[in-house]
């Protein structure tokens, strides 16, 4: 009987464990139930335009994402846009003001971690742009050190232009930090001269003292030029002369400055302008090319059409098309027409691109106006037929040339 009960002990020891066991195995499996992931979906959502589906799934990342920084600026972009783009569905189904109270919160509690996150963002160009850009000019003065600190590590470059207007909307807030960062010579003078115009951009006259003080301390040309410019635009007239006579600087940047301020000035020498456009930097030659559609000169069309097949970028040709375009346009030139497809037909122009920019021209409505009612004697029509059948080798250059020959009258 005792080794019986033994081992009735021992059996029942064996039972009490395995139920142990399994009671941990269970309890552990229902410990270690599988959670879903919410930021990857919420992000997608938010990406995706669905802003308020993006809402219920970052409100669940916030909670469960160790790290909250991205979470929480997602979020803050998400209640943004969706009131921006969702106001009326919002307020029918009562969420417009527990969206804006949340934004409004958010906003306020914005720092500087989940501020990068935001850049980061901006910096990779998604449909809520303008959310994004609104949030940050609402937290002002917060924002622009980091913005200038971004401007001196050339970090987020594609929102850079982003970040000029922010600055600009920002406004007289953020303007002693600006003045801060163009006193400080260690910061490239690339960035100098960028906030010199930002605070142009600004326009408030209480600055232009403090704008004379660093001209006269400055010794760098182009920053100085990019003062005078400022200081113009601020309204002292007087320094027109100065703006003009940086044309010819040999600092580019100088000339750049002043190149962007002629289409500011008043009745300037449109002679030393159009001298500019053979100028051997581009970015001079396209700020002169937008100037010379408000301070128009017909003795600019030589140089104009010169650029149209030189080292130019496509963006500055593009430019002179339209100049060219209003020049005909307003009759301030003609036979336009017949020169450029003299251009186009008897000159090796061997960048296809600037053919295409050519006939693009011959395509507007001014210019197709000159080819039809040119003497019959040219034989504009005849010779461009001939130029598309036999000369041109180019697809795009043809097709471009198909769709106009379509509009003008056949060659007889």
């Amino acid at each position: 009987m005792l080794m019986l009960g033994g081992k009735n002990e021992r059996n029942m020891k064996r039972l009490v464990t395995i139920c142990l066991i399994l009671l941990w195995v269970v309890s552990f499996g229902c410990k270690q139930e599988k959670i879903i992931p919410e930021l990857k979906p919420g992000r997608q959502k938010l990406l995706a335009g669905l802003a308020i589906e993006a809402v219920e799934h970052l409100k669940l990342a916030e909670i469960e994402e160790k790290n909250k920084d991205e979470p929480r600026a997602l979020l803050l972009i998400a209640y943004s846009h969706a009131l921006s783009t969702e106001a009326t569905w919002l307020k029918s189904n009562n969420l417009e003001t527990e969206y804006r109270n949340e934004r409004a919160r958010r906003l306020a509690e914005l720092n500087t971690s989940e501020m990068r996150e935001i850049f980061q963002i901006l910096n990779e160009r998604h449909l809520f742009q303008k959310s994004v850009i609104q949030i940050l000019i609402d937290k002002g003065t917060p924002v622009v050190p980091l913005i200038l600190t971004s401007f001196i590590g050339n970090k987020y470059s594609d929102a850079h232009k982003d970040f000029t207007y922010i600055l600009t909307q920002i406004g007289s807030k953020g303007i002693d930090e600006l003045f801060t960062a163009v006193d400080n010579t260690d910061n490239p003078i690339l960035v100098r001269d960028q906030l010199i115009r930002i605070i142009g951009d600004i326009g408030d006259p209480s600055v232009k003292v403090r704008l004379e003080s660093l001209k006269d301390k400055e010794t760098d040309a182009g920053l100085k030029m990019e003062i005078i410019t400022a200081l113009y635009r601020l309204g002292d007239k007087v320094y027109q002369k100065d703006i003009e006579a940086g044309l010819d600087d040999t600092n580019v940047v100088a000339r750049r400055a002043a190149a962007r301020s002629m289409k500011l000035l008043n009745q300037p020498s449109t002679s030393k302008m159009i001298k500019a456009l053979k100028d051997t930097d581009d970015l001079v030659r396209i700020s002169i090319a937008r100037a010379l559609q408000k301070h128009v000169d017909a003795n600019a069309v030589d140089n104009l059409v010169d650029i149209l097949t030189n080292d130019s970028s496509v963006k500055t040709k593009k430019v002179v098309v339209d100049t060219l375009n209003l020049y005909v346009d307003k009759q301030i030139v003609k036979g336009l027409a017949p020169r450029l497809i003299d251009l186009l037909i008897n000159t090796l122009i061997p960048n296809h691109v600037d053919r295409v920019l050519i006939v693009q021209l011959l395509s507007k409505p001014a210019l197709i106006k000159e080819i039809i009612e040119a003497p019959s004697t040219d034989n504009l029509q005849y010779y461009l037929y001939e130029y598309w059948e036999n000369k041109e080798n180019n697809t795009t250059v043809k097709s471009e040339l198909n769709s106009l020959l379509q509009i003008l009258p056949a060659p007889e």
